[in-house]
């Protein structure tokens, strides 16, 4: 859970997971300070909090050549 601080002063907890914006029981919808854990980036990055794995090859539409696959370069 993250621990959200609103600018109303009320504080409140949201999913990780959550898709929506966090919302106060007052109405308030802006934001102050949140407390998560660290971010953990998946993907073309570097840092400490990055974690190496292969992905799926993405499909991309380019117009109007039509679809392209991505895929990892061969060592």
């Amino acid at each position: 859970m993250i621990s959200v601080t609103f600018v109303c002063g009320h504080t409140g907890s949201v999913s990780e997971t959550a898709q929506a914006a966090p919302t106060c029981g007052c109405g308030e919808q802006q934001v102050r300070r949140v407390a998560a854990r660290a971010p953990r980036f998946i993907g073309a990055c570097s840092g400490p909090y990055c974690e190496t794995r292969m992905l799926e090859p993405a499909v991309v539409n380019v117009a109007p050549a039509g679809p392209l696959t991505l895929k990892t370069p061969k060592d």
